[in-house]
């Protein structure tokens, strides 16, 4: 049986909260990540950095039922699929008690196609099953091909490296530490103050998420790098972020770069999986979110895997 103190009754209304489900907290990194980070996921839906990041824009709250770790979103009315070790089944039933307190069907999220056996083995004949779009799929990359750019497919990312290092001959790569976050967000600003006008809200949200991600940057574990642009103390031009998803795969949340140079782009992605990233097998580059130019430049490094996810409605 689940140990918890919750109870099922579809009754209660939907203020009651019997799940203890809340919005994320620096102190939930504690129980939560073991759970996550043992489940050895590949869908960036369950970096509880990225959770605690982006909990004020899609409504996240997270909860512990026995020994798993289960999340909905109060802005879409949806709860994530449930991770962690058990009888899925109870998990499952008191996922739909509680979105039936608040007047709507258990829609589930973050599916994959590994996760609907276990669906089926638990709720039989009880849910259907929705292929997502496509902008919601995780461009998934093996680690060495954006450390090594090798072969005929990489030539034009090749060449993009190499035009850098003539443009810009005194660069320098640093992995990020806890004293050079300030400067790192400034960054941010200031690219989000050039960039603004193409999607000012988007911008605005992502400001936020980053300002919460940096402020448990070390408790939650994560890595970046930057490039400067003349050497040690000189002006960053690009740096990236992220955190570990498992043992073997690594997300990147977080990746800008100033348009100065050519390839500076291409130029930290291969940097900082080459040196920084090599203790993992594969790396997550998130979702392209139906965004036609960002579709076609993760598509041009050619991913590893394109993880297809589902919803299951109850």
């Amino acid at each position: 049986m689940i140990a918890s103190q919750t109870t099922s009754d579809p009754a209660l209304p939907c203020s009651a909260n019997p799940l203890g489900f809340h919005q994320p907290t620096a102190q939930d990194y504690t129980w939560a990540q073991p759970i996550l980070h043992n489940a050895a996921r590949v869908g960036c839906e369950f970096c509880f950095g990225n959770i605690f990041a982006w909990c004020l824009k899609y409504g996240t709250e997270i909860a512990q039922v026995g020994e798993f770790f289960i999340s909905r979103s109060r802005n879409q009315t949806v709860h994530c699929m449930p991770i962690g070790q058990g009888d899925l089944r109870e998990v499952l039933d008191l996922l739909q008690a509680d979105a039936a307190r608040c007047g709507h069907p258990l829609t589930l999220y973050g599916i994959t196609e590994d996760d609907i056996p276990r669906l089926e083995a638990a709720a039989p004949g009880q849910f259907c099953l929705e292929r997502c779009a496509q902008d919601d799929f995780d461009y998934i990359y093996a680690q060495s091909d954006l450390a090594e750019l090798a072969g005929k497919k990489y030539h034009q990312k090749r060449n993009h490296v190499a035009r850098f290092m003539r443009e810009c001959p005194g660069w320098h790569y640093e992995e990020i530490t806890p004293t050079m976050l300030d400067e790192v967000l400034a960054m941010e600003k200031a690219w989000a103050a050039e960039n603004r006008e193409r999607n000012p809200e988007g911008f605005d949200e992502e400001l936020v998420a980053f300002e919460r991600s940096i402020s448990q940057f070390e408790a939650f574990g994560m890595r970046g790098a930057v490039l400067r642009e003349n050497g040690a103390g000189s002006r960053i031009i690009a740096f990236t972020m992220g955190e570990p998803l498992s043992a073997n795969t690594f997300c990147t949340h977080y990746e800008k770069a100033y348009a100065d140079y050519t390839g500076t782009y291409q130029m930290i992605n291969r940097t900082f999986a080459q040196h920084s990233l090599d203790e993992f097998e594969f790396i997550n580059r998130e979702e392209d979110l139906g965004h036609e130019g960002l579709r076609k430049a993760k598509l041009s490094y050619h991913p590893a895997m394109l993880l297809e996810k589902y919803r299951a409605v109850f």
